[in-house]
């Protein structure tokens, strides 16, 4: 049985709005939309009286940002998924926070996974740890803290935590400084884009290292780098000289 999900639509552009809700209408029989705002000041009075659940919310608008309105709501009862076209900056901030977004054109399909998503998972605290990151990281506009979705739920570490990564399929291990080791949702690739170089360097197809934590490079049975917690991580031969380089340029005060 499908949990039924109460939803606000936030867009300044109708045709936008008329969109999301032909998608769900046809297609997501389980989502009820109680309202629609065009604006910030609209959703910042319509979200009280109409309780929603779950926020389609754009993030650009003419009178604000879709961060401005979440500063509004600093405890939310609600979740969120972004529409936003491409912005750098702001995919790099929901990266790092886990939080759910949709690009524009919105893919009907993406749409209903994201939706069906949020129903199941409901809200609760770690969420809306998710959207305290996501504050941070946009208000300060710096990324040192990271949220790693794993099986049994979100990790929220600091980026410096982590000493290196190892491919797993479409998974990645993520190995911590502590000796932790979790295998979370989400592709060396996609560490890889949204990861600062340095002190992250890829060294092989299937690894990444925090440079800070290299010991030594050794020749034994080709190029490897020793690192903290005592593994070795190969270093690919075309990488050989870059590696180098990052690490003088590492070294000079």
């Amino acid at each position: 049985m499908t949990t039924a999900i109460r939803i606000l639509l936030v867009d300044d552009e109708p045709p936008c709005r008329d969109a999301l809700r032909s998608f769900l209408q046809s297609g997501c029989p389980e989502a009820i939309i109680v309202g629609e705002a065009s604006s910030l000041a609209e959703a910042t009075e319509i979200i009280p009286k109409v309780s929603p659940d779950l926020l389609l919310l754009d993030l650009s608008m003419e009178d604000g940002t879709g961060f401005e309105l979440l500063d509004r709501f600093p405890n939310p009862d609600f979740q969120v998924i972004f529409t936003t076209a491409f912005d750098n900056f702001a995919l790099k901030a929901f990266r790092y926070s886990a939080i759910d977004y949709l690009l524009k054109p919105v893919d009907p399909t993406e749409l209903i996974k994201s939706v069906r998503r949020a129903a199941a998972s409901g809200i609760d605290a770690s969420k809306l740890l998710q959207l305290d990151q996501l504050r941070h990281n946009t208000s300060t506009q710096t990324f040192n803290r990271i949220t790693l979705s794993t099986g049994d739920g979100l990790l929220f570490i600091n980026i410096s935590e982590i000493l290196r990564l190892e491919a797993n399929g479409n998974y990645s291990f993520v190995f911590l400084e502590n000796n932790e080791r979790h295998l979370v949702a989400q592709s060396l690739a996609s560490f890889e884009e949204i990861l600062p170089s340095p002190p992250f360097f890829r060294t092989h197809l299937s690894h990444i290292v925090n440079v800070s934590f290299v010991r030594k490079l050794t020749k034994e049975d080709g190029d490897h780098l020793l690192m903290l917690d005592k593994s070795m991580v190969p270093l690919a031969r075309r990488r050989k000289d870059a590696f180098v380089n990052v690490m003088s340029n590492m070294n000079k005060p």
